[in-house]
């Protein structure tokens, strides 16, 4: 998890990542819901990022994003972006993290539609 030192940008770029967890945080606190899905663009494990080049991997998600998804205990995440990685990964309090980027969805599964059927348990 990068930290907020250093030069101006690479600040800018932590508190970016840091108010997109906050924003995450915020919207799952108000679903007065049963079961909670929540829809990423990026990525909130490494898992789902592994086969990217490693220069790009700390544009593609952020450990950030992950607590708040343990926190509220999320059914599943979803999130595109990452166009070479895996299909999907666990958080580290088992949640299942999704990448559905419709190119990596072409690639693992080529004989079906690029798209996901889940079900959000009861």
């Amino acid at each position: 998890m990068l930290q907020a030192w250093g030069e101006a940008p690479i600040k800018q770029f932590v508190h970016e990542a840091v108010e997109e967890a906050l924003r995450l945080e915020s919207a799952l606190a108000k679903l007065d819901t049963s079961q909670r899905v929540a829809v990423l663009h990026y990525s909130p494990i490494q898992e789902t990022v592994e086969g990217e080049p490693c220069d790009i991997l700390p544009f593609l998600g952020s450990s950030r994003l992950e607590e708040p998804l343990n926190r509220f205990s999320v059914a599943f995440a979803l999130h595109g972006h990452a166009h070479h990685g895996q299909v999907e990964g666990r958080t580290s309090s088992n949640i299942p993290v999704y990448n559905v980027s419709m190119p990596l969805l072409k690639k693992h599964f080529p004989d079906q539609p690029p798209f996901r059927l889940l079900e959000v348990p009861v």
